[in-house]
């Protein structure tokens, strides 16, 4: 269950990411207190938001191979 709400919140970002194709994403910063990252626009933190899920996607199937094998 979990893993398929991650996998859903990773494919909503993607779709969010889709829907400001045309540069709405710049108009809007928001500040990114992770790693100093400071203020970012809206496409920055969905890439984060994305990059982050997939992050978590990844050691969630390392750790169920390594389940897997036990």
């Amino acid at each position: 269950m979990w893993f398929t709400e991650i996998t859903q919140q990773f494919n909503r970002c993607l779709e969010i990411l889709e829907e400001l194709k045309n540069g709405e994403g710049v108009l809007y910063k928001t500040t990114m207190t992770v790693n100093q990252l400071g203020k970012i626009d809206v496409y920055e933190y969905v890439y984060f938001l994305v990059q982050h899920a997939q992050r978590h996607l990844t050691q969630i199937e390392r750790n169920r191979m390594e389940f897997l094998k036990a």
